[in-house]
């Protein structure tokens, strides 16, 4: 995007996998940014429906934006490819089904400037799809990135954190990658700061990886991967994952009864019990 001949600021890579739904709009909500100075690199992974294909093959005359066709590897893999061919300073990685706000770029760009401890921005996220409302990100530390992911996958961060964690981890294929990354990124010593304002949506669709890796078994398959990869980490802070994780459950339950206790949700389950006891005409 810049015309006195240096690289851009901010690489905004965009993983692609039959998400010829949503994908206009995400490439829609990067050309609408007010901060101007960056590229688009698209890894097309090995898409086969024919609207994003169509999509691609459009975008690939736009200027400052670049599509590069591969074959399925997963988001993983295509990310570290997009970065690969990236030029970019900072990195800004966006799911194909989700997308920014305008000022996105403009509201962390500058923190990463200001700042050289800095190597992680992250927003608040607004919930689209079939889940709703606003996730409130962060923290950025050990303590809490060794129970959870605390930030979405849509924060900019300096090229170098890319370097030094390695990439992206190929074996995540279903879930967690960018978990495993930031964990990785908080390991190396990097910090980071949220903007408490929302702007990215995570869309959930029916096709979400999210909610496959909430299965039996296979959420257990990927927290036994990370703390495999991880093991020094959670080891040398096991008091501290272990708190964390039971507090989470403690909130979840009380939530839950929360929830229950309501008085709408008490009638709707007396008016379930009274339906079940009827007797069939």
């Amino acid at each position: 995007m810049t015309t006195d001949g240096r690289g851009p600021r901010v690489s905004v890579i965009i993983p692609v996998f039959n998400a010829g739904a949503y994908l206009a709009e995400a490439l829609a909500s990067v050309a609408a940014q007010t901060y101007r100075d960056y590229e688009v690199v698209v890894v097309d992974d090995g898409s086969t429906d024919a609207r994003t294909l169509a999509i691609l093959e459009r975008a690939r005359s736009e200027p400052g934006l670049t599509v590069i066709r591969t074959e399925n590897r997963g988001p993983a893999a295509a990310r570290n490819l997009a970065i690969e061919r990236a030029r970019g300073t900072y990195v800004l990685p966006l799911d194909a089904d989700d997308y920014l706000a305008p000022a996105f770029l403009a509201r962390t760009v500058p923190v990463l400037d200001a700042e050289p401890g800095i190597g992680v921005v992250y927003t608040w996220v607004g919930l689209v799809g079939s889940h709703h409302g606003v996730w409130r990100t962060g923290g950025f530390t050990l303590h809490e990135l060794l129970t959870r992911c605390t930030i979405h996958v849509a924060s900019l961060y300096r090229r170098e954190i890319w370097s030094d964690v390695g990439g992206y981890d190929g074996r995540f294929v279903e879930s967690c990658e960018d978990w495993d990354f930031w964990l990785g990124a908080v390991a190396h010593g990097w910090t980071g700061r949220g903007v408490p304002e929302v702007l990215a949506y995570y869309r959930r669709t029916p096709a979400s990886r999210e909610l496959n890796a909430r299965a039996p078994g296979v959420s257990a398959r990927l927290m036994r991967s990370m703390v495999e990869k991880h093991r020094g980490l959670y080891e040398a802070n096991l008091e501290e994952a272990l708190s964390g994780m039971y507090e989470r459950m403690s909130s979840a339950g009380i939530m839950l009864e929360r929830i229950y206790d309501h008085p709408a949700v008490r009638a709707l389950l007396r008016l379930r019990a009274l339906v079940r006891r009827a007797p069939a005409a």
